[in-house]
């Protein structure tokens, strides 16, 4: 009978370890996280806690002895099982307290969304647990080239870790930032827990416009189209009307039969030359692919369409985007600012695809309508597609052929192609490996930038004095 308080502890313990000791054990824990200032980039709080044990040789252990003190009860045993029980259950207890109590804390600044701009991001990671965290891991899972906000660390009980990560744009494309994944545990490494935090931000980096050279666009459209300018850069020979003669004006502009019956000097208002609108057509066949990273054929092309579409739009052209790659785009021609971000944006998420070139013009050609300019961006050698011309340009869709030089990515050459659109007088022009510049980084020190405690607690970026 003297041995029931020892045989009832151990019942107990046993129970506890039963209860407490499994191999997973989930909590859910949604907490909110306040609004930032308008700088920052709202981001989701949710995560999910999962605790295993670490060091299974412990339950082991604990069985054991609780074996043991059942079999032949002994002040030993009962005191290591004492022991090693409390430790395990304040390991546990600990390790699932830091699990509900670590909180993470995105918060991004975008100064630029396109390639070569600059991207800097505020992470918080408190400690709001009674415990300590002896360690802490956090890995980053963002999928931004270059960017890794992961760190190991250590907090102390109520306290806050605050750390910044500066990254450049070097690539176009969709990604995101954040999603991490935080370990922590109990001092005694016996359990470990493991918190998904759900802070995902989309970026979406836009391609690069660089400076051009002067490359010959063949114009298109219908006389009459333009509007009758004193100084027009390009004039036809179409004259919509007459006014008197003024000084400055030229003499070729005298208008003889209307001077004769006036008495008086005329000269003739020759009408601007026609604008139409400009197609930019850019091939990313799969096959023609040549290269990586920014010295490829794939991120020249892109460069040279988002560069072209700038250089339309800024001359008040009406510009659009039609692509073969992985999802075909199709932007109508349309003026202004908004115009442009839509083909940055096209560009940004725009991959390689199967469709040919001249299967493309064969879907297509219809669509494209009466009096505009072609640009078409390609690095295909063959000339199969160039059947598709001599009919576009009946209906006045007037082509300006850019050839990318794969000879200099490791393709073929280009001057059979070359030499079958000189016999079709097609304007054409040879885009040489280089032409478009490498991204400028942004050299921008991030200095001038800094992160301000507000009375809530809150971090905000402001200008730096």
């Amino acid at each position: 009978m003297s041995n029931l308080p020892q045989i009832g502890f151990c019942l107990l313990m046993g129970g506890c370890f039963a209860a407490q000791s499994r191999r997973l054990a989930t909590t859910s824990c949604n907490k909110p996280i306040p609004q930032g200032d308008v700088f920052l980039i709202p981001t989701r709080y949710n995560h999910q806690m999962k605790l295993r044990v670490r060091q299974p040789f412990v339950g082991v252990l604990i069985a054991f002895l609780l074996g043991l003190q059942i079999a032949e009860p002994s002040r030993v045993s009962t005191i290591l099982l004492v022991a090693i029980g409390g430790i395990f259950l304040v390991s546990f207890y600990w390790s699932r307290s830091l699990g509900r109590d670590l909180q993470l804390r995105r918060e991004t600044r975008l100064r630029l969304l396109q390639v070569g701009g600059h991207i800097e991001e505020r992470l918080s990671l408190s400690n709001t647990s009674l415990f300590p965290a002896p360690y802490i891991e956090l890995i980053d899972q963002s999928t931004m080239p270059d960017f890794n906000a992961s760190k190991t660390t250590s907090i102390s009980a109520g306290a806050i870790d605050q750390w910044t990560v500066h990254a450049m744009c070097t690539q176009r494309g969709m990604f995101s930032l954040g999603d991490a994944i935080i370990k922590t545990g109990d001092p005694f490494g016996i359990f470990e827990a493991t918190l998904p935090a759900s802070q995902r931000t989309s970026i979406l980096v836009l391609p690069q416009v660089s400076a051009l050279p002067d490359l010959s666009i063949v114009p298109s459209g219908l006389l009459g189209e333009g509007q009758p300018r004193r100084n027009a850069p390009q004039q036809t020979m179409h004259a919509s009307t007459v006014r008197e003669f003024a000084e400055g004006d030229s003499t070729r502009l005298i208008h003889w039969p209307t001077t004769a019956r006036m008495n008086k000097t005329f000269v003739r208002l020759l009408e601007s030359a026609p604008e139409g609108n400009w197609w930019v057509l850019l091939d990313l066949d799969q096959k023609n692919m040549f290269g990586s990273g920014w010295d490829s054929i794939e991120e020249q092309s892109v460069g040279l369409a988002a560069s072209l579409a700038d250089l339309g739009l800024r001359s008040r052209k009406s510009v659009g985007m039609i692509s073969n790659g992985e999802e075909l785009a199709w932007l109508r021609p349309q003026k202004g600012e908004g115009q442009k971000w839509e083909i940055l944006q096209t560009l940004a998420v725009a991959k390689p695809g199967r469709l040919t070139l001249s299967a493309f013009f064969d879907k297509m050609q219809a669509s494209l309508g009466k009096h505009h300019s072609l640009l078409i961006i390609t690095a295909s050698t063959q000339a199969d597609w160039v059947k598709s011309l001599p009919t576009l340009i009946k209906r006045g869709v007037i082509p300006t052929v850019l050839i990318m030089d794969t000879s200099s990515f490791g393709g073929t050459s280009t001057d059979a192609l070359s030499s079958v659109l000189a016999n079709r007088n097609i304007r054409h022009h040879i885009i040489p490996r280089g032409l478009i510049e490498a991204p400028k980084m942004d050299a921008t020190p991030s200095d001038q930038w800094a992160w301000r405690a507000t009375s809530t607690g809150q971090f905000i970026p402001v200008k730096a004095s």
